[in-house]
Protein backbone atom coordinates (compact mmCIF):
# COMPACT_ATOMS: atom_id res chain seq x y z
CA UNK A 1 0.00 0.00 0.00
CA UNK A 2 1.59 3.08 -1.20
CA UNK A 3 -0.27 5.95 0.35
CA UNK A 4 0.74 9.21 -1.16
CA UNK A 5 2.28 11.46 1.39
CA UNK A 6 0.09 14.39 2.26
CA UNK A 7 1.21 17.76 1.02
CA UNK A 8 3.08 19.76 3.62
CA UNK A 9 1.01 22.56 5.08
CA UNK A 10 1.48 25.84 3.35
CA UNK A 11 3.66 28.19 5.28
CA UNK A 12 3.14 31.88 5.78
CA UNK A 13 6.51 32.67 4.26
CA UNK A 14 6.80 35.56 1.91
CA UNK A 15 8.31 35.22 -1.56
CA UNK A 16 11.40 37.10 -0.39
CA UNK A 17 12.14 34.46 2.22
CA UNK A 18 11.73 31.70 -0.35
CA UNK A 19 14.19 33.49 -2.64
CA UNK A 20 16.62 33.84 0.23
CA UNK A 21 16.46 30.11 0.89
CA UNK A 22 17.05 29.30 -2.75
CA UNK A 23 20.10 31.57 -2.88
CA UNK A 24 21.66 29.82 0.11
CA UNK A 25 21.17 32.66 2.60
CA UNK A 26 19.06 31.92 5.65
CA UNK A 27 15.74 33.73 5.65
CA UNK A 28 15.45 36.80 7.86
CA UNK A 29 12.62 36.65 10.36
CA UNK A 30 9.88 39.12 9.65
CA UNK A 31 10.29 40.87 12.98
CA UNK A 32 13.98 40.67 13.78
CA UNK A 33 14.68 41.22 17.48
CA UNK A 34 16.77 44.19 18.47
CA UNK A 35 20.24 43.18 19.54
CA UNK A 36 20.90 43.03 23.27
CA UNK A 37 23.49 45.79 23.10
CA UNK A 38 20.93 48.17 21.58
CA UNK A 39 18.41 47.58 24.36
CA UNK A 40 19.05 49.38 27.63
CA UNK A 41 19.55 46.89 30.44
CA UNK A 42 18.96 47.37 34.10
CA UNK A 43 21.31 44.68 35.25
CA UNK A 44 21.26 45.70 38.91
CA UNK A 45 18.06 47.59 39.69
CA UNK A 46 18.25 46.92 43.46
CA UNK A 47 21.93 47.72 43.90
CA UNK A 48 22.29 51.20 45.44
CA UNK A 49 25.94 51.33 44.39
CA UNK A 50 25.19 50.71 40.71
CA UNK A 51 26.50 53.63 38.70
CA UNK A 52 28.29 55.27 41.65
CA UNK A 53 32.02 55.55 41.12
CA UNK A 54 34.54 55.01 43.88
CA UNK A 55 35.73 58.58 43.39
CA UNK A 56 32.19 59.90 43.95
CA UNK A 57 31.92 57.84 47.15
CA UNK A 58 35.21 59.11 48.54
CA UNK A 59 34.41 62.72 47.64
CA UNK A 60 30.98 62.43 49.30
CA UNK A 61 32.50 60.95 52.48
CA UNK A 62 35.22 63.62 52.63
CA UNK A 63 32.59 66.34 52.24
CA UNK A 64 30.37 64.71 54.84
CA UNK A 65 32.97 63.83 57.50
CA UNK A 66 36.25 65.50 56.56
CA UNK A 67 39.58 63.67 56.46
CA UNK A 68 40.05 63.60 60.25
CA UNK A 69 36.68 62.04 61.09
CA UNK A 70 36.88 59.75 58.07
CA UNK A 71 40.25 58.47 59.32
CA UNK A 72 38.71 57.84 62.75
CA UNK A 73 35.70 55.99 61.33
CA UNK A 74 37.72 53.86 58.91
CA UNK A 75 41.22 53.22 60.19
CA UNK A 76 43.16 53.43 56.95
CA UNK A 77 46.46 55.30 56.72
CA UNK A 78 45.55 56.93 53.41
CA UNK A 79 42.75 58.77 55.27
CA UNK A 80 44.91 59.74 58.25
CA UNK A 81 48.39 60.58 56.98
CA UNK A 82 48.79 63.07 54.14
CA UNK A 83 45.31 62.31 52.72
CA UNK A 84 44.28 63.02 49.16
CA UNK A 85 41.58 61.75 46.85
CA UNK A 86 44.07 60.26 44.37
CA UNK A 87 46.12 58.35 46.93
CA UNK A 88 42.97 57.05 48.58
CA UNK A 89 41.56 55.86 45.25
CA UNK A 90 44.82 54.13 44.39
CA UNK A 91 44.83 52.25 47.70
CA UNK A 92 41.11 51.41 47.65
CA UNK A 93 41.27 49.98 44.13
CA UNK A 94 44.00 47.56 45.22
CA UNK A 95 42.58 46.60 48.63
CA UNK A 96 39.21 44.87 48.63
CA UNK A 97 38.59 44.94 52.41
CA UNK A 98 39.20 48.70 52.58
CA UNK A 99 36.93 49.33 49.61
CA UNK A 100 34.20 47.26 51.29
CA UNK A 101 34.45 49.45 54.41
CA UNK A 102 34.21 52.63 52.34
CA UNK A 103 31.18 51.29 50.45
CA UNK A 104 29.48 50.30 53.73
CA UNK A 105 30.05 53.74 55.27
CA UNK A 106 28.81 55.41 52.07
CA UNK A 107 25.61 53.32 52.07
CA UNK A 108 25.01 54.00 55.76
CA UNK A 109 25.56 57.73 55.24
CA UNK A 110 23.23 58.12 52.27
CA UNK A 111 20.50 56.02 53.89
CA UNK A 112 20.79 58.16 57.05
CA UNK A 113 20.53 61.32 54.95
CA UNK A 114 17.44 59.97 53.20
CA UNK A 115 15.78 58.98 56.47
CA UNK A 116 16.48 62.34 58.09
CA UNK A 117 15.79 64.36 54.94
CA UNK A 118 19.13 66.08 55.43
CA UNK A 119 19.91 66.84 51.78
CA UNK A 120 16.33 67.60 50.75
CA UNK A 121 15.39 70.31 53.22
CA UNK A 122 16.45 73.81 52.32
CA UNK A 123 18.04 75.68 55.23
CA UNK A 124 16.22 78.75 56.53
CA UNK A 125 19.17 81.04 55.74
CA UNK A 126 19.21 80.02 52.08
CA UNK A 127 15.68 81.24 51.42
CA UNK A 128 15.47 84.71 49.95
CA UNK A 129 14.26 87.29 52.43
CA UNK A 130 11.47 89.28 50.88
CA UNK A 131 8.92 91.57 52.38
CA UNK A 132 9.12 93.54 55.56
CA UNK A 133 10.25 92.39 58.99
CA UNK A 134 6.71 91.44 60.07
CA UNK A 135 6.22 89.17 57.08
CA UNK A 136 9.51 87.44 57.79
CA UNK A 137 8.53 86.93 61.44
CA UNK A 138 5.22 85.32 60.43
CA UNK A 139 6.98 82.88 58.08
CA UNK A 140 9.43 81.62 60.68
Amino acid sequence: MNDPQPNPPESNRSPESENATESGNPPMPESAPISESAQPKKSQPNNPLHGVTLKAMVEYLVEEYGWDRLGERIRIDCFSYDPSINSSLKFLRKTEWARAKVERLYLDSISYDERKGKKQAEPMDARPKTGNVWDQARRS
